[in-house]
């Protein structure tokens, strides 16, 4: 079991002890702040930038068409119809690009005031992360319908999400 070291805190000129942050929840928050923080800042500049053109959506589909025929000549029929979707899904992304695109910037803060609320020691915290997790992960079915969703990228972010509610909720004893 871990010992947690103590550090005096001085409330209303009484004492109390605050258990010392785990070093393992410092490590989640600061991965947590850089990695939405990084998306913040880049989804600002998207949000003034706006949605591709017609012609940059024409070269995405020519690229992706291309890479669609090397799949199918490979046989891999399956990654052919994976980037199929993946193309009707960037369709769909752009064509709603400013609402997709700002749900997506107040998602992300919702996720990094919960990676503050736990790096405060605050449980409240770790419930909001979770509704976080879940939000980012079902925010694109506002605007992409379902069928031109592949289901390996839901897969794959509900994995991360539940990698990481995992390892926050190992220290929920510290939260308060």
């Amino acid at each position: 079991m871990e010992e947690h070291e103590f550090t005096k805190d001085f409330i209303d000129e009484g004492t109390s002890f605050q258990p010392k942050r785990p070093k393992f929840l410092t490590v989640l928050c600061i991965l947590t702040f850089i990695s939405t923080g990084m998306d913040i800042l880049s989804g600002f500049p998207k949000l003034l930038g706006g949605p591709m053109s017609a012609e940059q959506m024409d070269e995405q589909k020519v690229e992706m068409a291309k890479s669609i025929d090397q799949m199918r000549e490979l046989d891999m029929e399956s990654l052919a119809v994976m980037l199929e979707k993946l193309e009707r899904m960037m369709e769909g992304l752009n064509a709603h690009f400013y609402a997709s695109t700002s749900v997506a910037v107040v998602v992300l803060m919702i996720g990094i005031s919960a990676a503050i609320l736990m790096w405060l020691g605050r449980k409240i915290g770790f419930h909001v992360y979770i509704a976080y997790s879940l939000i980012s992960v079902l925010q694109v079915y506002l605007f992409v319908p379902p069928s031109d969703i592949p289901s390996i990228i839901i897969i794959l972010n509900l994995l991360i999400s539940g990698v990481f509610i995992f390892m926050y909720s190992r220290n929920l004893k510290w939260l308060q």
